[in-house]
């Protein structure tokens, strides 16, 4: 257990990761350093993760990110700008891992060895062709990586205050909670939602 001002606030045996937008990079970009380094972060242990609509972004242009470059919330400007802000001058690549994690020589481990992977993306989010081309890697190797794809959405549909209360918000939220139930349960842990 792990216990915080003496309440107990999580068992040890494991949790699952979560971030939305940019905060997914850094859910899969920590779960990486965790796989890598060999040992759980003690005495927490990663056994799966969800990315919603992740950050991701590369140096080759996908088709939906020529296709929806200058649309909705996210274009293609903020995010370069973003990613600027991000890491420093010297660092800047658009394959960087923590911005491509299928950069070519990447490092770290190999894709076989992360934890299953829940990945949510929004019809109308220009970085959706990066999330699927990582989820599709996954499963190449066997890893459980689901792909939730919501219609007529668009980047932060399930997070951002305006979007909350729509049906695509509600059905993500609950799709989720029940991914994450399966992988809590199996290690004979209660999870309610």
């Amino acid at each position: 257990m792990i216990y915080n001002a003496g309440r107990k606030i999580m068992p040890s045996a494991g949790c699952v990761l979560l971030g939305a937008s940019c905060g997914a990079n850094i859910a899969d970009y920590v779960t990486r350093k965790v796989v890598e380094d060999g040992k759980p972060f003690d005495p927490v242990k990663v056994v799966a993760q969800v990315l919603m609509y992740p950050f991701f972004i590369g140096s080759v242009p996908t088709h939906s990110e020529i296709r929806l470059a200058n649309s909705y919330f996210y274009d293609k400007s903020t995010c370069l700008l973003a990613w600027r802000l991000f890491l420093s001058e010297k660092e800047f690549n658009l394959d960087h891992p923590a911005a491509n994690p299928l950069a070519p020589g990447r490092g770290g481990p190999p894709l076989k060895c992360m934890p299953p992977t829940l990945t949510v993306i929004a019809e109308h989010d220009w970085m959706r062709d990066r999330a699927i081309a990582y989820s599709e890697e996954l499963r190449k190797v066997n890893v459980d990586s689901p792909v939730l794809d919501y219609k007529d959405t668009v980047h932060e549909f399930a997070t951002l205050d305006v979007f909350l209360k729509t049906p695509q918000a509600h059905a993500c939220a609950k799709d989720i909670a029940i991914w994450m139930k399966k992988y809590i349960s199996l290690r004979g842990h209660e999870f309610s939602y």
